[in-house]
């Protein structure tokens, strides 16, 4: 997987695999407290307040199989409904961005998936809409109040590291603020730390694209006082894709009937996100259907766009502190601690070079003369699965 981005300094930065466990180790590396990712497998109500549990939500990071610069062309022809949404959100010129919005550009390729992590945390540590957990309803069918008067998002620490950086970089314009996460060897260390194991580069040399791989993208959608935006770092400015309040005011016409029982619910802002990630997957598979109608690989082929999200949240940990039934606080914590055990070993084998461990099991099996039986059933084996794949007709 290939990340895409500016076209510099693709030698300094390396793809790193789009995991929770990974991205949240590499935000304790650079300092920062009371956060972690959330896989998202389901963007109904119901999925996502089971999936996020009390945590607050900071932002979302969407991750989306990148199709070329001919998407303007596919998209000339095509009028369906998501596609005339998409081309409406046209990104705010330079002028006209909030002064406490943080938009970088991105001209490194593949640090898109850390620089839209990093746009989540900058907007959360200064942003005063509300980013609270799935919250209780009230009569009326509108969210109960959780905005914080604080000036920064409880929970979320940045870390003195991330801090200096914002700090610094305040005032930039985006092109400037893309070249300071270009250039701060902090985030680039941790954002190689989690490089691959390669046993054909030389020490600190990366796997450089070559043009044939499928490029992948990271967006972030994060909501600012009341508006929620979409932050792309390839395009010139950050993209409006909806009001939070007009989204409650809704809500609160179609829930005017609700009792007064308290249910748990999504936050506004996460609906018009999910409103806006919708349009955009169903632009990508109309223009993978395109592209199959034309020749070209589609969906049918056995690839299709591939698409991830997951969620920017408070430490399931910290948020399980406040559970009023104590029972069920350490069932939570027991399993959150689980989960961070299993991350910790999972990144470990990740970094771990397995090749000299290869070596040595080859070199044994030779000796004890087998190596040849066994690589004739290995590839006996791949030659059976490759003849089931192509079926009857013969064809791919």
């Amino acid at each position: 997987m290939s990340d895409v981005g500016g076209g510099g300094g693709s030698q300094d930065w390396c793809t790193i695999e789009s995991d929770p466990g990974v991205f949240t180790e590499l935000l304790e590396r650079l300092g920062v407290q009371g956060v972690e990712l959330q896989e998202l497998w389901s963007l109904d109500d119901d999925s996502l307040i089971s999936e996020i549990g009390q945590s607050q939500v900071y932002g979302l990071i969407f991750l989306f199989q990148w199709m070329g610069s001919d998407n303007k062309k596919r998209n000339a022809n095509n009028n369906d409904e998501s596609t005339l949404q998409q081309q409406q959100r046209q990104p705010l010129p330079e002028s006209e961005i909030p002064p406490d919005l943080f938009f970088a550009h991105q001209v490194t390729t593949n640090a898109c998936a850390t620089q839209a992590i990093l746009s989540v945390l900058f907007n959360s540590s200064s942003n005063s809409t509300v980013v609270a957990p799935p919250s209780a309803e009230g009569s009326d069918g509108t969210e109960a109040a959780t905005a914080s008067s604080s000036s920064s998002s409880p929970g979320l620490e940045l870390g003195p590291v991330l801090s200096e950086f914002q700090s610094f970089t305040k005032d930039f314009p985006p092109s400037l603020k893309g070249v300071a996460i270009s250039s701060s060897e902090e985030i680039k260390n941790c954002h190689n730390s989690f490089s691959r194991q390669d046993a054909f580069l030389e020490e600190d040399k990366w796997h450089i694209p070559t043009g044939k791989e499928e490029a992948f993208h990271f967006v972030a959608y994060v909501p600012v006082h009341g508006v929620v935006y979409e932050l792309d770092g390839l395009q010139k400015g950050p993209i409006v894709v909806g009001d939070v309040a007009s989204t409650t005011a809704a809500a609160a016409t179609e829930g005017g009937d609700n009792n007064n029982t308290a249910t748990l619910t999504v936050p506004s802002w996460l609906k018009v996100a999910r409103q806006a990630i919708q349009d955009r997957m169903a632009l990508y598979q109309t223009q993978e259907g395109a592209s199959g109608s034309s020749g070209e690989a589609s969906a049918g082929s056995g690839g299709g766009i591939k698409f991830n999200l997951m969620a920017v949240i408070q430490d399931k940990r910290a948020a399980a502190a406040h559970m009023p039934d104590a029972t069920d606080r350490e069932v939570v914590l027991q399993r959150e601690e689980a989960k961070r055990q299993q991350w910790k070993l999972e990144n470990e084998r990740r970094r771990h070079n397995y090749v000299p461990l290869c070596v040595q099991m080859l070199q044994e099996l030779a000796r004890l003369g087998t190596l040849p039986q066994l690589a004739q059933q290995a590839t006996e084996r791949m030659a059976t699965k490759r003849a089931a794949k192509k079926g009857p007709g013969g064809d791919l």
